[in-house]
C-alpha cells in the first residue's frame, strides 16, 4: 500500500505552490489520482488538471505540457503516466468556473 499525501486547501492557498517528494516503485507506469477542492473545501467537478513533464537536467528546467484531464462529479481524477527516470511531473488544477 502506498502512503497517501494529503494537502489541505489552506496549504495550497497560502503557499500557492506546494512541493512534495515521493519515492515510487520501479514500475514502468504510475497512477496518480487525487481530488481537487475549492478554497471552501468543496470538491470541484469539471476542474481541469494539466499534466506537465519537467526536465531538470537543463537550466532553467524545460517544461512540456502533456495534456489535461478533468475531474469527475466528486472532484476526483486519475491518470496513468510513464515513469521516466530523471524527470518529474507537475500537476496544475484549474477551476471550471
Amino acid at each position: 500500500m502506498f502512503p497517501k499525501i494529503i494537502l489541505t486547501g489552506c496549504q495550497i492557498i497560502c503557499s500557492k505552490i506546494v512541493t512534495t517528494d515521493v519515492t515510487l516503485k520501479t514500475d514502468f507506469f504510475i497512477l496518480i489520482k487525487g481530488v481537487v477542492y475549492s478554497p471552501t473545501g468543496d470538491p470541484l467537478p469539471n476542474a481541469a488538471v494539466e499534466i506537465i513533464l519537467v526536465d531538470n537536467t537543463y537550466y532553467p528546467a524545460i517544461e512540456k505540457s502533456l495534456g489535461v484531464t478533468f475531474t469527475m462529479h466528486d472532484g476526483s481524477y486519475g491518470i496513468s503516466l510513464p515513469r521516466i527516470i530523471g524527470k518529474q511531473y507537475k500537476l496544475v488544477a484549474y477551476s471550471s468556473s
